[in-house]
């Protein structure tokens, strides 16, 4: 088994997936090497598989109507990506998920894991314990962007993300953060 598995092998052990429902897992999904600046999901899209990322960096981005990225959301090691929502509903993505360096994910059929969730409780209770915790991010966000002043925005930014600012240029934080990086730049001074 390639070592990229052993992050997500602890947590599906936690969820008590046996040696047997492990296998089927790693049977059915496949290691990628992504190149700094490839997309895994695009926007207006259908995605039919979420990623694991073990090495690197994924940014989640909105295109707005002017052009301009919106980031909503950053992906780095141990975490999951996709557009759960489209993928579980056959839509298209509304965003895109690029790599911001070269990366290493673990990539996941939805179909796959379909098949692994009828056959297991425990699979069930990986993925529902995986998609609790992304809600609660998605949670954490909204009210950040309605609550928190952009000051405090980035000081949340810092604690959700530690070391992500020395990895990322400043207009992609302040991109996540709502502001201009003008204005992220009179924050830091």
């Amino acid at each position: 088994m390639h070592q990229c598995y052993q992050t997500l092998q602890l947590m599906a052990s936690q969820a008590s997936v046996s040696t047997t429902e492990w296998d089927w897992f790693v049977n059915a999904t496949t290691v990628k090497h992504i190149p700094r600046g490839i997309t895994i999901v695009q926007s207006d899209h259908k995605v039919s598989h979420a990623y694991f990322c073990t090495n690197g960096l994924f940014r989640l981005y909105y295109i707005l109507p002017d052009g301009r990225e919106y980031n909503v959301a950053f992906t780095l090691e141990n975490d999951f990506a996709t557009s759960y929502g489209a993928m579980i509903s056959g839509s298209t993505s509304m965003y895109t998920i690029q790599a911001m360096e070269d990366s290493t994910v673990i990539e996941i059929p939805y179909s796959a894991l379909q098949v692994l969730m009828d056959r297991s409780h425990n699979w069930e209770r990986f993925v529902r314990t995986a998609v609790e915790r992304l809600y609660i991010r998605k949670e954490e966000r909204e009210r950040e962007l309605l609550y928190l002043t952009a000051l405090e925005r980035y000081q949340a930014f810092l604690v959700k993300y530690p070391g992500l600012e020395k990895r990322i240029p400043q207009y992609h934080i302040a991109s996540y953060l709502g502001i201009s990086p003008v204005s992220l730049s009179r924050i830091l001074h």
